[in-house]
């Protein structure tokens, strides 16, 4: 993570906090505290401290992905955790295949999408499409929502 994407991120927490005080105590402390553990590197081997912490992100954001939605939808705010939620999954392998585990793709699109025998080339086509079709759900909901 850049240090600018770990200022967005506080800057988006601190508006959040104010515009949602009531509704969202918990999931901003959920927040706080898994953004308190995800900062830029400080030492030379670039990389490899942040993608352990973002692991560590993605593996507590997991549960809280609905909730995330519900609450933030509506605001335009929202669409910084969504990158992060995102991008986080998309980082790791692993985290990747259990997010498919979790929302598996329906077939005929896998199928037509996909073209691939490989069953994980297969589960990380469908989840890159997967998420897509999430981003795509989310924006048109938002969009429609701001009318």
């Amino acid at each position: 993570l850049s240090v600018l994407m770990a200022e967005d991120i506080t800057s988006g927490l601190k508006q959040l906090d104010s515009t949602y005080q009531e509704t969202n105590q918990q999931v901003l402390k959920n927040l706080d505290e898994i953004f308190s553990t995800t900062s830029p590197s400080a030492n030379d081997k670039m990389g490899e401290e942040d993608a352990l912490n973002i692991k560590k992100a993605a593996i507590a954001l997991r549960g809280d992905l609905a909730l995330l939605k519900a609450n933030f939808e509506a605001n335009e705010l929202f669409f910084i955790s969504e990158d992060v939620i995102f991008k986080t999954y998309m980082s790791s392998p692993e985290l990747l295949l259990t997010y498919m585990k979790i929302n598996p793709l329906d077939q005929k699109t896998a199928e037509q999408q996909c073209g691939i025998s490989d069953k994980i080339l297969v589960l990380y086509c469908e989840g890159k499409l997967k998420i897509e079709q999430e981003k795509q759900n989310i924006r048109e909901r938002l969009e429609t929502s701001l009318k």
